[in-house]
């Protein structure tokens, strides 16, 4: 099954993905903490437990957790509770000798903390392949209203086979509430989640994941028809692959032979691609020096001299690293000198202030309106960028989700377990100018940096990005600089692809009147130069107009049947 499935994605239908798969195999390899600065197991480390038994080695674990870790009180972590719960668990798994279920059980006991910095690392290879290496064939999305949705289906699936679609609503699992599925997130070895929305995207993508031959029973309700159906899907081996996509979400796997990209897209906006900070500079010259600096500074060079005055900063899986490197880049935005961050000690010196980060000026200086798309994988320093964008007069965080909020330093030796695991999480905090906790989510797993605009995330959103392939939220930040309609228009009209080239498609959505709509389309100097009457039939109906006869530039329009009323703006490119 695994052969034949790969495969099917080398047809026309899905050219589009065969790049993003192949890179996606290619990033899987990377180590976990890379860019955080941790140590890999075999380190020589001062919480070396790795020759004591399972619940010897858990117990000291326990114990340099409770001790060190920086947000207990933030995060109202329960120790003796989590403790009590754990080591039964622990010690069941030790007489029953199941390194799987001890591992699982790890997982579970340092994932319940929301916090992307506690990462279980090392040789996990049997638990990815005996918990998780199957796919029931999509990958599922919560949207705004709370529902879970179909996203990643490819048309190959057993699942497509079977009548799921992209934007199908999930009812039921195996006869549960999809609401009430469990704590799925546990198993995503990969990335834990600091916030609310981060954790619920974790638990449906791993919800689609299960041990290979395993079975569910799933019940949806159809976007198209609106009819409730049961399926049966037996989870296959697809090498990772729709995990990995899943995980990557919106975002493209950052390339890392140059974690820095920038380009022009349509209509002059600049486009700024940032990975992670992975300079192991220890002083602002020697930040200076480094590749991705010299790259983000080609950038603003480039921007300015070309005249391009509204910049996209896309942030999306940005991985982190240097903090020094961030506070020293974010010069290239900033007029005036501006705090970054405290950096506090561990416990052992009752967290006091060690340094202080500031960003200073810097040339090129880049002046123009800017939005920045961030995720719930921008994780650490890549939130701590986002941060500083926030803090600008001239720049939004414009997208579907915050950040991971997951702000702490975790530059310290790792914890070393039996079986060749290690446990990293940070000992110190990151502080802010009035000595407070910036950024790490609290025990109601509000944190990080969240949306100025927040982008709609709809099951029309996920037809476009899933199905379509567009980028809803770059689109969106776009359309906001250029002073534009976004391409989603919260449950009533929509129009796509904005911009468009010669045609452009129009869709009523929740419109409970069918009939005769009257489409005017206006120039800026405000002449009308189209009018055109369109019958829609059916829900959900799309027409078409060809705009063959209108030159490039930005048109206003109005949709109007007497009753109702719908007013927008749209750019045709040249």
């Amino acid at each position: 099954m695994k052969i034949e499935f790969a495969n099917h994605f080398c047809n026309k239908k899905n050219v589009r993905r065969i790049k993003i798969f192949i890179i996606v195999l290619f990033i899987s390899i990377i180590p976990i903490g890379m860019f955080a600065q941790i140590n890999a197991p075999g380190s020589v480390s001062s919480f070396d437990y790795s020759n004591l038994s399972w619940t010897d080695a858990f117990d000291s674990l326990h114990a340099c957790l409770s001790l060190r870790y920086p947000f207990t009180d933030l995060k109202a972590v329960d120790w003796p509770e989590k403790k009590t719960v754990a080591e039964i668990l622990i010690n069941k798994d030790q007489i029953n000798n199941d390194t799987i279920s001890f591992i699982s059980h790890l997982f579970e006991y340092l994932y319940q903390i929301p916090d992307g910095h506690i990462e279980l690392v090392g040789n996990i290879d049997s638990f990815k392949q005996s918990m998780i290496a199957g796919t029931y064939g999509f990958n599922m999305i919560p949207v705004d209203d709370g529902s879970v949705v179909v996203s990643l289906l490819p048309e190959e699936s057993p699942a497509y086979d079977a009548g799921l679609r992209t934007g199908d609503k999930i009812q039921t699992w195996n006869g549960i509430n999809i609401d009430s599925v469990g704590s799925r997130e546990y198993l995503n070895y990969f990335r834990n989640y600091a916030t609310a929305g981060g954790r619920m995207f974790s638990r449906y993508l791993m919800l689609s994941r299960d041990s290979i031959n395993a079975t569910a029973e799933i019940s949806f309700i159809s976007n198209k028809t609106k009819a409730i159906s049961t399926i049966n899907l037996t989870a296959f081996d697809d090498s990772m692959q729709m995990y990995m996509m899943g995980l990557f979400n919106t975002a493209q796997p950052p390339n890392m032979d140059s974690l820095v990209y920038y380009e022009t897209l349509e209509n002059n906006v600049g486009y700024l691609y940032i990975g992670a900070e992975a300079s192991q500079g220890m002083t602002p010259e020697e930040i200076m020096q480094s590749p991705d600096f010299i790259m983000v500074q080609e950038a603003i060079s480039y921007f300015n001299e070309n005249n391009i005055d509204k910049l996209i900063v896309d942030l999306r899986f940005n991985l982190g690293g240097n903090d020094l490197q961030a506070a020293v880049m974010m010069g290239l935005f900033y007029e005036n000198s501006s705090f970054y961050e405290n950096i506090t000690s561990t416990c052992d010196n009752d967290y006091e202030v060690v340094y202080s980060l500031f960003t200073e000026p810097l040339t090129p200086k880049y002046n123009g309106e800017i939005a920045v798309i961030v995720d719930p994988n921008c994780i650490s320093t890549g939130e701590g960028l986002a941060m500083m964008f926030q803090r600008l007069n001239n720049a939004q965080i414009v997208s579907h989700w915050g950040t991971n909020a997951s702000f702490g330093i975790v530059d310290f030796e790792p914890v070393l377990l039996p079986e060749g695991l290690a446990v990293t999480f940070p000992q110190a905090r990151s502080l802010d100018e009035n000595l407070n906790i910036q950024l790490d989510s609290d025990s109601s797993m509000i944190g990080g940096v969240q949306p100025d605009i927040h982008v709609p995330l709809d099951i029309q959103s996920v037809i476009q990005q899933y199905e379509l392939g567009v980028d809803v939220q770059l689109n969106y930040a776009k359309s906001l600089l250029l002073g534009i309609d976004k391409n989603i228009v919260a449950d009533d009209c929509i129009l796509f692809p904005n911009p468009c080239v010669d045609k452009i498609n129009i869709k009523l959505l929740n419109n409970t009147s069918d009939g005769i709509y009257n489409l005017r389309i206006y120039n800026l100097q405000g002449q009308l130069v189209s009018s055109d009457n369109l019958l829609f039939a059916t829900e959900n109906e799309i027409k078409t107009l060809n705009l063959r006869t209108l030159k490039s530039g930005v048109y206003s329009y109005s949709l109007s049947n007497g009753s109702y009323n719908h007013k927008g703006k749209f750019i045709i490119r040249p």
